[in-house]
């Protein structure tokens, strides 16, 4: 039950920033948001822990789920993501920079974790 809990948060949070189930990418992050939850130090090596693992759960190419996930990330800060992951981190630093993908990733795992 705590895990479907972890779930519907992430979802909630995703549709705070315009992200929702039709963009291909939404069950890729989700899926990579809870691999880096269940060990973070995953976030180290992001392609072969977990965007590996995640393109087998959904049989997809290594390549669709980069570039899906990017697209998860883009449309998030289009819409004042920003201010969603200074919320979840603490931190304002994203004002002028795009966050690579593993950061987003490790901020909702970071932040769902706790």
């Amino acid at each position: 039950m705590k895990e479907m809990n972890k779930f519907s948060s992430i979802q909630v949070a995703l549709r705070t920033v315009g992200v929702f189930k039709h963009y291909r990418g939404y069950y890729y992050f989700v899926s990579a948001v809870e691999l880096a939850m269940e060990s973070p130090e995953k976030l180290q090596s992001v392609r072969k822990k977990i965007y590996l693992p995640v393109s087998e759960m959904y049989h997809t190419s290594l390549s669709n789920v980069e570039k899906d996930i990017r697209t998860i990330r883009d449309v998030m800060m289009r819409n004042d993501g920003r201010i969603l992951l200074q919320e979840m981190s603490g931190v304002s630093f994203w004002n002028n920079k795009l966050p690579y993908p593993r950061e987003v990733i490790g901020i909702f795992a970071e932040y769902f974790s706790e």
